[in-house]
Parts: C-alpha cells; structure tokens; sequence
C-alpha cells in the first residue's frame, strides 16, 4: 500500500470514529459549536492522538507485511565434504 492510501485508510477511520462518538452522546452541529474553547483543544488532541496510534499502526503492519512477503533465503554453506557425500549417495 503506498503512503498516500494509509494515510486516506486513517483519515476515514478517524472521521468515522468521531462521528460515532458524537451520535452516541447525542451531540449536534448546533451542541458543537456551544462547546467552550478548552473542550474543543481536548478533543483536538484526543483525535490526534488517535490519528498517531492510527498511522502507527498502518505503518507497523505494512512493514510487516514486507517482512513476510520477502522470502528469507537459506544459506548454502555446503562444504566440499558434504558435496562429497552427497554425489557418492546419488551415485
């Protein structure tokens, strides 16, 4: 996923969690803006926060989804003796 697509993944997750929040407690566009200034500074850094963890959390799960998708390449450490062994058991 590119950058531009998480950062859109978060951005609607975090629309919609705010508006969940707001049905749930009954709060309007006419209750929102009776809010004073220090409780619209709190839910500021509430839902930058979330968007922090969020984006956090895209990134971790991109970075392990790269990790999987490359496959880890077994060492060929034969030595000359196991080559040895190993051409006289097919023979």
């Amino acid at each position: 996923m590119s950058s531009k697509n998480l950062n859109d993944i978060s951005s609607t997750l975090m629309q919609l969690f705010v508006s969940d929040v707001f049905n749930k407690n009954n709060i309007t566009d006419d209750t929102k803006k009776q809010l004073s200034d220090d409780q619209k500074e709190k839910i500021k850094a509430v839902v930058l926060d979330l968007q922090a963890k969020v984006d956090e959390f895209l990134s971790a799960q991109t970075q392990k989804a790269a990790e999987e998708a490359a496959p880890a390449e077994a060492p060929k450490n034969t030595t000359l003796r196991d080559m040895m062994k190993n051409k006289k058991a097919s023979e």
